[in-house]
């Protein structure tokens, strides 16, 4: 078994020297050859520090979501996750009866007792979208005014000057998911002056109201936003058969694959989630003991044909 005293003994250098070194002490005043030297015979030998053996150890992460899709969602996104965490890491939905975690990460709004919660099973937490319960963690907020906005100013760039909201609501948890999507797209639509009352249409969440929805209107603006795909997926259904063809945007949270055609306003783009996972396992590996807190956008995106690639507009 390899021993720091041996890789001091064949680098000529002290066993003191040899764990500083290996811990990235940059602190220690030797030549960068020394460094490489003693780092080179260590993993010659096989040799491990135990933050070393420590780090190579499978990391078990729990994700907490809050209720903001439809059920379901959690699985996918546990699923989305996974390869950007390699096979070191094993990401697991968040329960309160789990033991000890390696970290966490918290989507979505929580309340302090919550945050609690995640505290009491990891000190390693990152909440992305939580709003003002703590600033002791990493922390990303998603911008979702100044994306939200770029939707409608996409429209007017484009020269559409009437456009819908459609789209629907769902209950979940005690939560009525969809209502502050379509407050704030109502919100913008009046800022604009794009807003008229018999374009803004909501129902429920879901592939048969999209399509009712759509064959009921008298007329057919010139853009639309969906509220879901879900929605969408019946509403641009039911435009082809009325060979109807506005520009629309759909919002979609995680997954832009649902949304057949047109555009996608992406909130949770997979460049997020991977910046999350970096994040927490630079506290996890104690690489790091300040807390971030970073806002990033979502992105709209566009493809040509249902067959298409996406691209950023």
């Amino acid at each position: 078994m390899a021993s720091i005293r041996e890789i001091a003994e064949n680098c000529h250098v002290s066993p003191a020297a040899v764990s500083r070194i290996l811990n990235r002490d940059e602190r220690l005043s030797v030549s960068a050859a020394v460094r490489q030297s003693v780092e080179e015979e260590a993993r010659r030998l096989g040799y491990e520090t135990p933050r070393q053996k420590r780090n190579n150890q499978i990391k078990n992460i729990s994700v907490a979501l809050a209720p903001f899709d439809k059920p379901g969602f959690e699985e996918r996104v546990i699923s989305r996750l996974q390869p950007f965490a390699g096979p070191k890491c094993r990401i697991q939905l968040f329960n309160r009866n789990n033991e000890k975690v390696d970290g966490i990460i918290a989507i979505g709004e929580f309340t302090r007792d919550e945050v609690r919660d995640f505290e009491s099973v990891s000190s390693n937490l990152l909440m992305i979208n939580n709003l003002g319960t703590s600033y002791a963690h990493d922390s990303i907020m998603v911008d979702y005014a100044q994306n939200e906005e770029s939707v409608i100013r996409m429209f007017l760039r484009r020269g559409i000057s009437s456009l819908a909201y459609l789209g629907g609501t769902f209950q979940r948890c005690g939560s009525t998911i969809g209502v502050n999507r379509a407050c704030q797209f109502k919100a913008l639509m009046q800022k604009y002056g794009l807003y008229e009352e018999r374009f803004f249409l909501l129902s429920s969440m879901d592939e048969e109201s999209g399509y009712k929805t759509v064959m009921n209107m008298p007329v057919i603006p010139q853009g639309i936003i969906f509220s879901d795909p879900d929605f969408a997926r019946g509403a641009l259904k039911a435009l082809k058969e009325r060979g109807a063809d506005p520009l629309t945007v759909t919002y979609v949270n995680f997954f832009v694959q649902d949304v057949t055609s047109g555009c996608a306003l992406l909130i949770f783009p997979d460049d997020i989630l991977r910046t999350a996972l970096k994040l927490l396992m630079e506290k996890i590996r104690e690489e790091r003991v300040q807390s971030y807190s970073i806002y990033a956008p979502s992105v709209l995106m566009e493809k040509s044909s249902p067959e298409g690639e996406w691209r950023l507009i």
